[in-house]
C-alpha cells in the first residue's frame, strides 16, 4: 500500500478543485438557462449566417424561427425582427428542420410560374443569393439535394457557434469560480501549505468525493479543507493581493471541469490504497466434450 504525503496532499487539492468546479458549473448553468444564453447564441450565429442586417435577411430569419418545425413552441405570429427574443426560442435545431424551414421561407417568396433558381438569385444580399445559386446547382436542381446541402451548411456553421458559447461559457465559469474562491477564501497555496503541515503530522483525513456529488455535498467537503475567513484573519490590501495568485489558480481550475477532477481523483484514490484492481481470473470451466455422457 502507498502512503505518501504527496498522494493526500493530492488528494486534498483534488477534492478542492473537484467542489470549485462542480459549484461554479452549477452557478453557470443556472445563469445560462435564466438569461436564454443558449437561444440568444443560437440566435445570432443563425443571424451572421444569413447576413441579417440588412431587411430581408431579418424577415427570413423571422420566417424561419416562425415555421413549426424550428420552433414548435412558438406561436408562428412574429412579424419584428426583435421581437423573436422576446418570445420563447429554441436552443438547438436540427440541421434539416433548419434547411427545411429556409426553403419553406424562400418559396414563400416565389411568384407564380417562377424558377426557384430565379428566387435564389432575387435575394438581395448577393454573397447569399451566389451562396444558395450554387448549391441549388449542385444539387441538379433537386429541391431535396438541395436542402440536404443546407443542412451541411449549417452544421459546418453551428459548430463555429457552439465554439463562441463554449468560450463564453467558460468565461462565466471562471468568474463563477472566482467569486467562490474569493467568498470561501480559497486561496490555492494556503490550502497546500496547510494540508501538507497537517499530513506530515498524520492528521489529515479528506472524504473521497463520489460521482454523484450535488453542490450542497462539494460545500460539505470544502468544510473539511482549511479554508474560510478566520476571525482574527489578516485584511489588509497586502494580504488580499498575496492571496490573490491563489483565488485565480483555484478559480483557474473549474475550466477544466469537475468530471476531469472526478476521474483525476478516482485514479489517485486507487494509486494511494492497494494500487490498480488486478483482472479476475479466468475460472470458466472448458465446454464439455459432446461424446461425454
Amino acid at each position: 500500500m502507498l502512503d505518501s504525503n504527496v498522494l493526500e496532499v493530492a488528494i486534498g487539492m483534488i477534492v478542492c478543485f473537484a467542489s470549485i468546479s462542480l459549484i461554479a458549473s452549477s452557478l453557470q448553468e443556472a445563469f445560462a438557462s435564466l438569461v436564454r444564453l443558449r437561444a440568444s447564441t443560437l440566435l445570432t450565429g443563425i443571424v451572421q449566417l444569413l447576413n441579417g442586417q440588412d431587411a430581408d435577411g431579418k424577415s427570413l430569419i423571422v420566417d424561419i424561427y416562425n415555421h413549426a418545425l424550428v420552433n414548435p413552441r412558438g406561436d408562428g405570429k412574429t412579424v419584428n425582427f426583435d421581437d423573436i427574443s422576446k418570445k420563447i426560442t429554441p436552443s438547438y435545431i436540427d440541421s434539416m428542420d433548419f434547411a427545411q424551414a429556409l426553403v419553406d421561407a424562400l418559396k414563400k417568396r416565389q411568384k407564380q410560374g417562377e424558377d426557384f433558381r430565379a428566387t435564389l438569385k432575387a435575394i438581395p444580399d448577393q454573397q447569399l443569393s451566389q451562396c444558395f445559386c450554387s448549391l441549388y446547382d449542385r444539387a441538379q436542381a433537386n429541391v431535396g439535394n438541395f436542402e440536404s446541402a443546407i443542412a451541411k451548411w449549417f452544421d459546418s456553421a453551428m459548430a463555429r457557434v457552439s465554439g463562441v458559447y463554449k468560450r463564453r461559457a467558460q468565461l462565466m465559469t471562471f468568474i463563477f469560480a472566482f467569486f467562490v474562491a474569493v467568498a470561501l477564501n480559497i486561496d490555492a497555496f494556503r490550502v497546500m501549505t496547510r494540508l501538507w503541515s497537517v499530513s506530515t503530522h498524520g492528521m489529515l483525513h479528506v472524504q473521497v468525493l463520489t460521482m454523484d456529488l450535488g453542490p450542497h455535498g462539494a460545500l460539505t467537503s470544502l468544510a473539511q479543507l482549511p479554508i474560510g475567513w478566520v476571525h482574527g484573519q489578516d485584511h489588509s490590501c497586502t494580504a488580499i493581493f498575496s492571496a490573490l495568485p491563489g483565488w485565480i489558480i483555484a478559480a483557474t481550475s473549474a475550466l477544466f471541469g469537475a468530471p476531469f477532477w472526478f476521474g483525476l481523483l478516482e485514479r489517485v484514490a486507487v494509486l494511494r490504497g492497494a494500487g490498480a484492481k488486478p483482472n479476475p481470473p479466468n475460472t470458466r470451466l472448458p465446454p464439455a466434450d459432446s461424446a461425454t455422457t
